[in-house]
């Protein structure tokens, strides 16, 4: 088990400066209760360079000693002053490669689980929330005015068994099974890493939190998809379907099934 590792003038003059001077340090302690942060550019820690442990991960092929090595390569080191803290977690069958940046506005989580026969990887999810998104995730340079508070999950799942067999009804049936089994997967995915479960490993914050913030991602897009199946013909498309979220405004989702692979990206309050 592996835990962690880390990442000269007149006087009319002079009371005009002072009183600029002083209220400018109101409104700094007001808006931040006089507690500076430094807040981290988006080019500083681009979704890309956080989802990089994700994107390397080739569904059914990448292995256990390839993800692992993945935390050491070129294109996921991130500079130490804009990390707060980098942790790598490992169970029998999953790895997460997780982190939060110094400001605290970003959280991330790269999780992969493998096939416990092939030990390839058979499930990948990338998860970030981010306070102050200024950016839209999949184009950088589109420009959010002003900051938002967004969430953004991609992944990727060889389907069971069962989803695939089973004779559904209608292929509306057929979708929204397909959702709610990810939502259970990625729940007992995070409960493996997060020691509740009968074999506990090294507690990780962040990837408690993805797992109870997707929670109510998924219960907002099944609510959504259940009142109305008839949205699930447009899962596939472009912009996919949208959901309400209980604090975040409305998400969207995109589910695309090529052969057994699930592939499914959602964007909560930011565009897709």
């Amino acid at each position: 088990m592996r835990a962690e590792r880390p990442l000269r003038r007149n006087r009319a003059t002079s009371c005009a400066a002072a009183l600029s001077g002083l209220l400018a340090l109101a409104l700094l302690c007001g808006v931040s209760g006089c507690t500076v942060l430094r807040y981290t550019p988006p080019n500083r820690l681009p979704y890309a360079t956080l989802a990089a442990p994700y994107n390397f991960t080739q569904i059914k092929a990448t292995t256990t000693l390839s993800v692992l090595g993945m935390a050491d390569a070129p294109e996921y080191q991130l500079k130490s002053e804009d990390i707060g803290q980098q942790l790598l977690n490992q169970s029998d069958l999953a790895i997460a490669l997780s982190g939060q940046s110094a400001d605290t506005f970003k959280t991330w989580v790269n999780l992969i689980v493998f096939d416990e026969h092939r030990m390839t990887a058979a499930r990948k999810y990338f998860f970030c929330s981010d306070e102050k998104a200024t950016v839209a995730p999949d184009h950088p340079k589109r420009l959010l005015v002003p900051p938002r508070r967004g969430v953004i999950f991609d992944c990727q799942c060889v389907l069971p068994p069962e989803i695939q067999t089973t004779p559904y009804a209608t292929e509306e049936v057929r979708q929204i099974a397909i959702v709610r089994w990810l939502a259970d997967q990625f729940d007992a995915d995070v409960h493996d890493l997060t020691g509740e479960t009968s074999k506990p490993v090294q507690p990780n914050e962040m990837i408690s939190m993805s797992g109870m913030m997707m929670n109510q991602v998924f219960r907002g897009v099944l609510g959504e998809l259940v009142r109305s199946p008839g949205l699930t013909r447009s899962l596939a498309g472009e912009e996919g379907v949208e959901f309400p979220h209980i604090s975040l405004n409305q998400g969207r989702i995109r589910l695309v099934v090529v052969n057994d692979v699930v592939d499914i990206k959602i964007r909560v309050n930011l565009p897709m």
